[in-house]
């Protein structure tokens, strides 16, 4: 395995998050001893988070200090951990001044244990009872949840923390259900700059049979956002190993993880990375998680050197909006580099825009100053219904309609339809109309003897404006054939030094050291090309030096790259 000094990984590192019953099973010091051992044989860990209240439940002060002397003696740091939920997995109310003084007790007692404690994801308030009802009054529970829990994070978890250990740090850990989270009470940009560090939740888990639906590009795509929300202080990425179809799954999400250049990976949790084999009444943990995660992190720590730092298209998130739920992931999912932002960017390149947009009260000045500068702007049909009057008088005069369109053929081409590609399921989509002339379409729907828009393009000022029609399904973005893909893509990139061409669900990162990876979701073997701008290009593969083939069209070099089903492959561009 390869390490880097005293042992440990060099380019992130590992930790693992013991609930409070993971630490009461410490107690018995065999299990400790046995099961700690089964997990340090595949994995090197650095830190353990130990929980001092969850589930509605407090570790004892003097198990908690056994185990840290325990750990310490293993050459791991250790650190508290709080997790703000009751004993049947409900929020604690904070409109109930028990479970006010309840929580300023526990911060106390971790803060007077440890000198850095982590929030795990219940730090929220989903409580409707009827002192709730009563104090939310004439406000929405989006704005009082949000002001509720700015006064709970400030008076009661900030104040108390750092009133009983000044040099305590305190990292708030976000959930992987960003697009929510206001409405629960996280306030992103009150609290990332209350807390001394944010955490990311990165666990997508099974995409179709979890209640989220949580694209894999996402555990890449909200580790980034993370890190633009508290640039250098997103502490790392938290993975649990639920819900998955398969194990391929779990590892996918670490490497994703750590694709965004995570600083530390924590492993959700010690109890669920075991397994226990009952023998005459004794049981012996083992482990079948642990050496697939071990060997993704030697994998990783291999790699994560080479890269340089992640780069991508600018999405614009502001803060506490929503809007076309997580559409960002299923661009990801397109082979399109994304990169979640809260702040719209300055510079003249190309900004996806979309619905959360909206709630930048300043959008459209936003818009047409970058536009008139030379920047693009790539807008979604949802955007375009919910600004439809701004970007009626502003823009294009371009209409949402309340049709909607069943399409299965598509042609690109300016004017003069060139060929007809086909998608293997039909899909529906809102239809918009355009003024001819002033909007041209370049990528068309055919149904039934008549087009409609799917990409259309404006100029405005030195830049251009994009409209991409989003399907009622977002997935059905997948079934768009490759050439169609090419051509969005081709938007979407326009600024940028290298793209991606072929199927859905191939996902490229780019890295500012010219290097970029791919990565199948596809559960077949695929073929796709790399264009990389410029001619006379090589491209070198990072693990086995292999130097791939290449032809030479227009003023771009490109490469036929084959990736095997649920793999990933990582290269450099070389003059």
């Amino acid at each position: 395995m390869l390490m880097g000094v005293g042992g440990k990984h060099r380019n992130f590192k590992v930790a693992v998050y013991c609930t409070v019953r993971d630490v009461n099973n410490m107690a018995d010091s065999t299990w400790l001893e046995n099961s700690f051992k089964v997990l340090s044989n595949s994995i090197l860990l650095d830190k353990v988070y130990l929980e001092t209240f969850g589930s509605g439940t407090l570790a004892d002060r003097g198990l908690l200090q056994k185990l840290k002397s325990f750990f310490k003696d293993k050459g791991i740091e250790t650190s508290g951990g709080i997790a703000t939920n009751g004993p049947h997995g409900q929020s604690l109310c904070y409109s109930k001044p028990g479970d006010r003084e309840m929580l300023e007790s526990i911060v106390k007692y971790t803060a007077e244990l440890f000198d850095e404690i982590i929030l795990d994801d219940w730090l929220f308030t989903s409580c409707k009872c009827e002192a709730c009802v009563e104090a939310k009054g004439d406000r929405s529970w989006t704005e009082y949840r949000l002001k509720t829990m700015e006064d709970v994070a400030q008076n009661i978890i900030f104040k108390t923390a750092k009133e009983v250990n000044p040099k305590v740090r305190l990292i708030i850990k976000y959930p992987n259900w960003y697009e929510h989270y206001q409405f629960l009470g996280y306030s992103l940009d009150f609290e990332s700059r209350l807390f001394d560090m944010v955490y990311t939740g990165t666990e997508t888990r099974d995409s179709e049979y979890t209640h989220q639906h949580l694209q894999e590009y996402q555990s890449y795509a909200i580790m980034r956002f993370l890190e633009n929300v508290k640039p250098g202080l997103n502490g790392g990425g938290w993975i649990d190993p639920f819900a998955r179809r398969t194990l391929d799954r779990y590892a996918e999400q670490i490497r994703l993880t750590l694709f965004a250049k995570a600083r530390e990976v924590t492993l959700f949790c010690y109890g669920s990375l075991l397994e226990s084999l009952k023998q005459e009444e004794v049981k012996t943990p083992r482990s079948i998680l642990a050496p697939i995660v071990g060997n993704v992190f030697e994998e990783m720590d291999f790699l994560l050197g080479r890269l340089g730092n992640p780069y991508g298209v600018k999405s614009y998130k502001p803060f506490n909006s929503s809007g076309e739920d997580f559409l960002p992931s299923y661009i990801g999912m397109l082979g399109i580099p994304i990169e979640m932002t809260p702040g719209f960017p300055e510079s003249g390149e190309t900004v996806f825009l979309p619905e959360c947009a909206k709630f930048d009260r300043e959008i459209m000045g936003k818009i047409k100053k970058h536009l008139v500068k030379g920047g693009d702007a790539i807008i979604t049909s949802g955007f375009l219904r919910a600004m439809q009057d701004e970007v009626t008088r502003e823009l294009a005069e371009v209409e949402y309609t309340s049709g909607k369109i069943l399409v299965k053929d598509f042609s690109l081409g300016f004017f003069l339809f060139k060929d007809v590609y086909h998608s293997d399921v039909e899909i529906l989509i809102p239809h918009l109309k355009y003024p001819t002339n002033d909007v041209w379409e370049v990528i068309t729907c055919l149904s039934r003897g008549n087009g409609y828009p799917l990409l259309m393009l404006m100029n405005y000022g030195r830049g251009t404006l994009y409209i991409l029609t989003i399907p009622d399904n977002f997935s059905d973005l997948y079934h768009l054939p490759p050439q169609v893909l090419n051509g969005i893509r081709r938007a979407f990139s326009k600024n940028l030094k290298i793209s991606l061409e072929g199927p859905s669900r191939v996902c490229i990162f780019l890295y500012d050291n010219d290097a970029l990876i791919l990565h199948s979701f596809l559960p077949h073997p695929s073929r796709v090309n790399v264009v990389v701008k410029g001619k006379g290009l090589k491209l070198r593969e990072l693990t086995y030096e292999e130097e791939l083939k290449s032809f030479e069209r227009n003023d771009e070099t490109v490469f036929q790259v084959h990736l095997p089903p649920s793999s990933y492959r990582a290269f450099k561009v070389e003059c």
